[in-house]
């Protein structure tokens, strides 16, 4: 087998070249054949369970949810025809369309294939939320849609998930129950987590489902075609080929794509700098000078530090309270993809489409005090019985951007703190494990969200284990009360006091905004990026060749 993957590979790649030269139609910019570096294999292309870019990306392109996202945060219908929400919020109704289709190729007896033309129905997302409140599945979204009916007797009070408030009144209508008001349901509803499962196709796979390509099946653009991964080999691909069935309804613009993954972020940037893909999705600024390649994205991230409760560092939140309160951000430099960062949340993350750094200024963050650092770092010396701090490092990946800023606050807390620390640049897998197993001292963690909605952000103060957040009953709050879709004012204001609960708690202290884009070569039109989540979805990708 390991032999006939480098062959393997070559076909493909020949295939993608001559596929690229012809097409449905020069003038259209259809029948590419496009090809993109996935960071990392998928965790798992089951929907439902997935966290990882690479699996997000895959499932955006095998799927099709009840809405998707525009590259702005807009929404956009999906299986959805038409949809009704009840005066006080409480009630959803979603019409959907009847020429949405499961669609497989797996070879041998396929009850889902081209022939079988199986509609995609209300029942499909009824067990796709089903299955994500069953604890026996571990989801990492209960969460996000703890606002549905019987969410919390479920996940606390132990009671059967088929009571979760989500249900078929028929076949073509989708029904879902709050229990308190959540503005931003339809966003989430956008994201992978709510893509639907069919029931009979998933208990066909007999617990495999979502973790090789005989166990998976699709109703979006493209379908399964090979999966190939060996850890330790280098020619691994997933290969997707239009779904023929919903191609007929909506037209599908690339006739395949090819993932290739890799296991880092530079190792896409190569690839895509040899003109081996058709993009590139990257925090690094090296691709940007390319004048002639496509670039889109958005200041998605948020880069600060948090210390490892284990260490001097963070054993009292007195000591980053001092590193935050050393600051001075007003002279901290400027670049195209780097800003300084006083709050949490990223410029890209909105309000009614305004920008939440211009609704609520992170100027009022800054503490910028000397002396006042210099008194918490004493209450903190005291609370760990040091008179001063080792040497400390910084965790940093290696190819998230260039460190030369970071180093320049290094060298800031030195000179007022009198705090020694220095980067550790090691690989992203080395950064991850790390990071979860504890071993650290202080760290750069990149805070985003799944979208542009503040509240995706602001969540993973509850939900990552990296954060040990003591503000997290005020942010759980703040996000409660958000949801109950306040005027602007008043969500503006439950923001604004959410952050500063955290900046005050200094479990993360903020240091930049960064970019994250989407490169592209020249003639690739229309594929469309989420910056928060990464996700590249390539349904009306065109290329002009």
């Amino acid at each position: 087998m390991k032999r006939a993957i480098p062959l393997l590979l070559s076909l493909l790649l020949v295939l993608t070249a001559l596929t690229a030269c012809g097409g449905d139609s020069e003038k259209t910019g259809a029948g590419h054949s496009f090809s993109f570096t996935l960071v990392g294999n998928p965790d798992t292309l089951d929907p439902q369970l997935a966290v990882n870019t690479s699996a997000k990306t895959v499932l955006a392109n095998l799927f099709e949810g009840l809405f998707t996202l525009g590259e702005d945060g807009s929404l956009r219908n999906g299986v959805v025809r038409d949809w009704q929400v009840s005066d006080d919020k409480l009630h959803y109704t979603f019409d959907l369309r009847q020429d949405s289709y499961w669609y497989s190729t797996a070879e041998g007896q396929n009850p889902f294939d081209k022939e079988a033309a199986v509609k995609v129905t209300a029942n499909d997302f009824v067990f796709a939320f089903q299955r994500m409140f069953d604890p026996i599945y571990h989801s990492p979204y209960k969460e996000s849609f703890s606002s549905i009916r019987y969410a919390r007797e479920i996940t606390d009070g132990g009671q059967d998930p088929s009571l979760i408030g989500v249900y078929a009144r028929r076949d073509d209508r989708l029904e879902i129950e709050l229990e308190r008001p959540d503005s931003g349901l339809l966003t989430k509803l956008a994201s992978t987590a709510a893509l639907p499962c069919n029931q009979t196709y998933f208990e066909m796979t007999k617990g495999r489902y979502g973790l090789d390509e005989q166990s998976i099946i699709g109703n979006g653009s493209f379908a399964m075609q090979r999966w190939l991964y060996d850890p330790y080999g280098k020619y691994n691909v997933i290969q997707l080929s239009r779904n023929p069935l919903n191609h007929a309804v909506h037209k599908v613009y690339p006739v395949d794509l090819n993932f290739y993954i890799e296991q880092t972020d530079a190792d896409a940037v190569r690839i895509f700098t040899k003109g081996n893909t058709d993009c590139c999705v990257t925090t690094q600024t090296d691709l940007l000078s390319n004048t002639s390649a496509t670039v889109s994205g958005a200041f998605s991230l948020t880069l600060g530090i948090i210390a490892n409760p284990n260490s001097d560092y963070g054993k009292t939140p007195k000591i980053a309270q001092a590193m935050r309160a050393a600051l001075d951000y007003a002279s901290m430099p400027l670049y195209d993809d780097l800003r300084p960062a006083s709050g949490i949340l990223p410029p890209a993350s909105v309000l009614m489409n305004k920008s939440c750094r211009e609704l609520i200024s992170d100027v009022s963050y800054r503490v910028n005090s000397p002396e006042q650092a210099k008194q918490l770092l004493n209450a903190g010396l005291a609370a760990v019985s040091r008179s001063e701090l080792a040497e400390g490092k910084v965790l940093v990946p290696s190819d998230l951007m260039d460190y030369s800023a970071l180093l320049e606050v290094l060298k800031h807390w030195e000179n007022t703190l009198s705090l020694h620390l220095s980067l550790e640049e090691v690989a992203p897998a080395e950064f991850g494990q790390r990071l979860s197993s504890g071993s650290y001292d202080l760290a750069l963690y990149t805070l985003t969200g799944e979208d542009h909605n503040p509240s995706s952000v602001l969540e993973h103060f509850l939900t990552d284990s990296c954060l040990h957040c003591g503000a997290a009953d005020a942010v759980r709050q703040c996000l409660k009360e958000t949801a109950g879709a306040p005027e602007l004012p008043k969500a503006v204001e439950l923001y604004s006091r959410a952050e500063a609960d955290i900046l005050d708690d200094a479990c993360l202290i903020p240091l930049f905004y960064k970019k994250r884009v989407l490169v592209c070569k020249p003639g690739v039109k229309d594929v469309l990026f989420n910056p928060f989540s990464g996700q590249v979805q390539f349904t009306e990708a065109k290329f002009f060749g």
